[in-house]
Formats: C-alpha cells, structure tokens, sequence
C-alpha cells in the first residue's frame, strides 16, 4: 500500500484559472451547478488572490467557495523558493484555512547549466520548502509539466523528490504531461511517483495534424490519453488524491485565463460540464 490511500472519497475540482471572469461568489455558485466538489484556487500573480493580498483575500474567497457547499483542498501558487516574497504569508494563511496541497512553480533546465545541477537546483529548494511545509501543515504537489521542466520526464521528479518526506513535498501527477513524455511509459512513472502523489490533473491532447510534434488540447475522451486505463492504474495503486480537471482547449478565452470571454456563460458550462470525471 502507498502512501495515499486515505479512504476518503476524493474531491474534483476545477482549476479556477478557467473562471477567472468570475468573482469569488460566482465561480463557487457556478462550479457547484456544474457538478464540482471543489475548487483548484490560482493564489498568484494574475490569479483569482494576488499573493500580495493572500492574507484578506485568500480566507475571503474560501468562505465564499465554502459557503457554496465546495472545499478548496488545494491552491496553485508561484512559489519556487523559501525565500520569495509571498512564501510564508501564503503557505501560512492557506495552512491556517485548512486548505492541505499547493503546487508550486516549476523549476526549468537552463541552457548554461548541466542536467544534474538543475535537479540538484530543484531538489534543494524543496527541500527548504520542506520545513515551512510541516510548520504550516500543507504539503508542496509539483507537478511533471512537459518540455524543458525539471520533473517533465518523471524519471528525472524522482530524483528530485527521492528522499523528501511524502506527506510534505509530493507529486501532482499531470497524466496528459506524462503520456506527452512517455505513451507506453506512463504507468511506470505513475508507480515510482505513487508515495509521492497527492493530487491528480486531468486533461487531455492529441497531436498537431500538420506537425506531429505540436501538443494540442482537446476535450476530456477526446484525445490520446487513456483515461479509463489511467484511473484502473489509480484504484490498482491504492491512490485516492483530490482531482483538478483542466480545460485548455478553445473555450472563448476561459482555456486562458481571460477575464471576458467570447461564449455564453451557459456554453461554457455545457462544455464544461461534458467532461467532467463522472
């Protein structure tokens, strides 16, 4: 048995960078309408709370979603470092709210500097997060993003987390990320991450029809990752984390994060709610 097998009952989550054009009050009412449990909380710049404002607005909003009958069991964040700005007021008043897991920034291999110093790089500044982390009971969930990242292959995450305390720094494990980097690889990354993940993102691509190279975001079933087979590897792993589902496919601008859309607030909730989890 891993780490994550807490036998509650996860919640799924919307990555509120999706409902940006809306309000705290109103992304909760939307969400709950749809058929969300939680909400997935931007808490960086640009985000739904600005970290230079996360100690009124970040415990504003979460009675807000709350008071909506959601839960915000997780936050993304832009912290890389201990010693950025916002660290300790974010970390402390999220711990404070009850909220568990935020996902930090990513880490990126730099052209001037070797693979093993990047990872070494990356390992050291969660490893400082490690103990703000405990002190404010929330753990760091760092996600396998694709391409230049640190952690992007999940061989190379392993290094970086080995030897890192589960239940304070762990895995946000991007399945549209990991088969981007490993189709048939996949499941072996997913079951040397499994003590460390703690948060699950759900989307899903195909490839470029002209340039096979080109990632390209599609609609839940849609696409290329094998969704069915990825939430069987789930329940045979013992892992039951909270969801966020991510919709970055054209969805007159909410894919983006933009403030205005181009569609209806009932189309987008259409769309939306035809790739839900369940």
């Amino acid at each position: 048995m891993t780490a994550n097998m807490t036998g509650k009952t996860p919640y799924i989550c919307i990555f509120s960078k999706h409902l940006q054009w809306l309000n705290y009050h109103d992304l909760a009412l939307l969400a709950a309408d749809i058929g969300f449990t939680g909400i997935d909380l931007t808490v960086r710049p640009g985000g739904h709370v600005l970290p230079e404002n996360v100690k009124h607005d970040l415990p504003l909003a979460v009675a807000q979603i709350r008071d909506a009958g959601l839960e915000v069991p997780m936050i993304t964040t832009g912290i890389t470092r201990a010693r950025d700005p916002f660290t300790r007021d974010i970390l402390e008043t999220a711990g404070k709210l009850g909220i568990g897991k935020y996902r930090p920034g990513w880490y990126r291999y730099q052209k001037d500097m070797k693979v093993s110093d990047s990872i070494d790089h990356a390992r050291k500044q969660l490893a400082q997060l490690q103990s703000i982390n405990e002190s404010n009971n929330i753990a760091a969930s760092y996600q396998n993003q694709s391409g230049r990242f640190v952690g992007g292959s999940g061989w190379d995450l392993l290094e970086v987390i080995e030897g890192l305390d589960p239940r304070w720094v762990g895995v946000q494990f991007d399945i549209r990320h990991a088969v981007v980097e490993g189709p048939e690889t996949w499941p072996m990354v997913l079951e040397i991450l499994a003590p460390w993940i703690n948060t699950i993102d759900i989307k899903d691509f195909t490839w470029g029809e002209n340039d096979k190279s080109r990632v390209v975001s599609v609609p839940l079933g849609q696409g290329l990752v094998p969704l069915d087979s990825f939430l069987k590897n789930l329940q045979e792993l013992e892992i039951r984390e909270d969801y966020s589902i991510h919709y970055e496919y054209s969805l007159g601008g909410a894919e983006k994060g933009k403030t205005d859309l181009t569609i209806s607030k009932e189309a987008f909730s259409k769309q939306v709610s035809s790739c839900l989890l369940y």
